[in-house]
């Protein structure tokens, strides 16, 4: 039989294979085209905080990482799975002892049920949550929050789709920045369709908190600004040190791209700027400042990198913040640097750790449980329905043992993208962008309760997943129409 013969149809393994390729194209295409959509929209419903929405995000997710997986896997990639089956595995066993009727540590159930069947008169089954059916009612946002991260490494690994979530990311951002500013300007008291009730002299874009919408912003605006950095295409003053050949090609001769960035960039950060949020416009411009001095670091060598880039990045902060950011300055005037009644929740979140510390008081329960651990010196007014810190929010509902899993995670995959940034020579913005990204979602989410918005979370988790992806995947999967057609 010749070579020729095995690829007639019907007649051999050629025919098989090429259509094995051509399925695992198109279902890949299809399902990188899916979360791009996910990354785009998760912002646009209100942040996606209502259960019916985020419902919606599981089931397409879920429906993605199913097609995502078709693709082989190399070793590194299903080490990097193993981690996430690890973390997923941990998390289903604690809320299933957390509401079963019969959990294996019986010892933990909460002695409120006792109470409350006490005063009823009859006998109630208890559970180690407080309260019954809310952990199913939680478990949606951190399933789709893991699952996004998941479908972005398995599509990440496909440099185009890659790109192609980068930016697609970049512009929504862009988008939800330009409508927010009209929004601000030509609507104050409107929130997409309803009334505004609270933050009417914020930005929120279509969040309902400032804070959100600032770190959301700024993530997109390091996205932005890194593009920009790469479309200036500097390569060749990275070994002469010529900054005049980058100031040229920024002011003046610029490209088109280099234009279109730049307008871009400063269009999302002057957004960002105008939700007020202290924590979340710091935190951006810091984070900010550190992807630029990554990307540089050859220019800048290593002693101004440690000593001169810091001061300039510092006087950079401070004069951004005072020539756009009023509202921010404002803020600092008459609240000072740090909200003192947070710091008093945070005891108190510390003494429902203290009293639940293995399996905690149940997936999305702080609000039930806080009441009695509030302290004297909090403010009467408001509800506190979240932590305003998701690291202790995460111990005080299910327990030390997990959020010491979850922490290991994030620092195992900072690790991972840290050394892939700075290892690759080529598209080292891709894990460039995930690190500096995720990061600013990670410290914000220690005073705040970002990450727990899956308006946030999801494109957040995708890019992280997807920088994951290009920081230890060596298979390279870049099949082009002609490659699969051949």
């Amino acid at each position: 039989m010749t070579p020729d013969s095995r690829r007639r149809p019907g007649s051999g393994k050629g025919v098989i294979g090429s259509s094995k390729i051509k399925i695992a194209y198109r279902t890949d295409a299809i399902a990188t085209w899916c979360l791009c959509a996910a990354v785009a929209l998760a912002p646009l419903p209100f942040g996606s905080t209502d259960l019916k929405v985020i419902a919606v995000w599981v089931l397409l997710l879920s429906a993605i990482a199913v097609l995502a997986s078709l693709q082989p896997l190399a070793s590194r990639d299903v080490v990097v799975l193993a981690g996430f089956a690890i973390v997923a595995a941990s998390w289903g066993f604690v809320v299933a002892e957390q509401i079963g009727r019969a959990p294996l540590l019986a010892e933990l159930i909460n002695p409120i049920w006792q109470q409350t069947s006490a005063i009823v008169g009859h006998g109630i089954d208890g559970f180690i949550t407080v309260a019954r059916d809310q952990p199913y009612l939680s478990a949606g946002s951190e399933i789709a929050c893991v699952s996004s991260m998941v479908c972005g490494f398995l599509l990440g690994r496909n440099r185009n789709a890659a790109y192609l979530l980068l930016l697609t990311f970049a512009g929504s951002g862009l988008a939800y920045a330009i409508y927010g500013i009209l929004a601000f300007i030509l609507w104050p008291d409107q929130l997409l369709w309803q009334a505004k009730f609270s933050y009417r002299n914020s930005l929120v874009g279509t969040f309902f908190n400032p804070n959100v919408a600032a770190v959301y912003l700024g993530a997109c605006t390091i996205v932005w600004l890194l593009i920009l950095a790469k479309t200036l295409r500097v390569a060749s003053a990275r070994h002469s040190r010529r900054w005049r050949d980058f100031a040229d090609a920024l002011f003046s001769h610029p490209s088109r791209g280099t234009i279109i960035c730049f307008a871009a960039a400063f269009i999302v950060m002057s957004a960002m700027l105008m939700t007020g949020s202290r924590a979340g416009s710091v935190f951006s411009l810091l984070t900010l400042s550190g992807s630029a001095a990554t990307y540089y670091r050859r220019e800048l060598g290593t002693r101004r990198l440690l000593l001169a880039f810091p001061i300039a990045a510092v006087c950079g902060i401070v004069l951004a913040l005072q020539i756009f950011g009023g509202r921010i300055d404002q803020r600092f005037g008459s609240e000072g640097l740090f909200d003192p009644g947070r710091w008093n929740a945070y005891l108190s979140a510390f003494e429902i750790i203290g009293d639940h510390p293995w399996l905690g008081t149940g997936l999305g329960t702080f609000r039930w449980a806080f009441p009695r651990y509030r302290s004297a010196t909090v403010s009467i007014s408001g509800i506190w329905e979240q932590a305003h810190s998701t690291p202790l929010e995460i111990a005080s509902e299910m327990g030390i043992p997990f959020t010491a899993l979850v922490i290991l995670a994030w620092l195992a995959i900072f690790f991972v993208l840290g050394r892939g940034m700075l290892t690759r020579k080529r598209d080292a913005v891709l894990p460039m962008a995930a690190f500096w990204t995720g990061l600013l979602a990670v410290f914000h989410s220690q005073i705040d309760f970002s990450l727990q918005v899956p308006g946030f979370s999801i494109p957040i988790c995708a890019i992280v997943g997807m920088g994951l992806a290009q920081a230890v995947s060596t298979r390279g999967l870049n099949l082009t129409t002609k490659q699969v057609a051949s």
